[in-house]
């Protein structure tokens, strides 16, 4: 059977999503830390900010809020449309997905 990789990034001006962010993204909403979600994925803090301030301009809304209060009350946390910004990019990969393998399957049958 064919494998077919698709790689789905969306932009405006400047391309503002993709697999590094989502990832981002996800890491955030799952250790509540920017700092966290940056020792998990790898991706330097820096970088990291980078890619959620990119994100937020090119949107024009918040994707994160940040919360001060020390280790125990504290954190970053995705907004309600951050959340639904990452939702609505996993529909779209996955739809690409099922319609690159369904392509494949019919138009790549040497």
């Amino acid at each position: 059977m064919m494998r077919v990789i698709t790689r789905v990034r969306i932009g405006k001006d400047r391309i503002f999503i993709g697999k590094g962010v989502k990832e981002m993204l996800d890491a955030i909403e799952l250790h509540k830390s920017i700092k966290k979600a940056t020792e998990y994925t790898g991706i330097s803090y820096p970088k990291a900010i980078r890619m959620v301030r990119t994100l937020e301009e090119e949107l024009g809304f918040p994707v994160v809020i940040s919360e001060k209060g020390g280790n125990e009350r504290g954190g970053t946390r995705l907004t309600e449309k951050g959340k639904e910004v990452l939702e609505t990019y996993r529909r779209i990969e996955k739809a690409v997905e099922e319609y690159a393998e369904k392509l494949v399957g019919q138009e790549f049958n040497f």
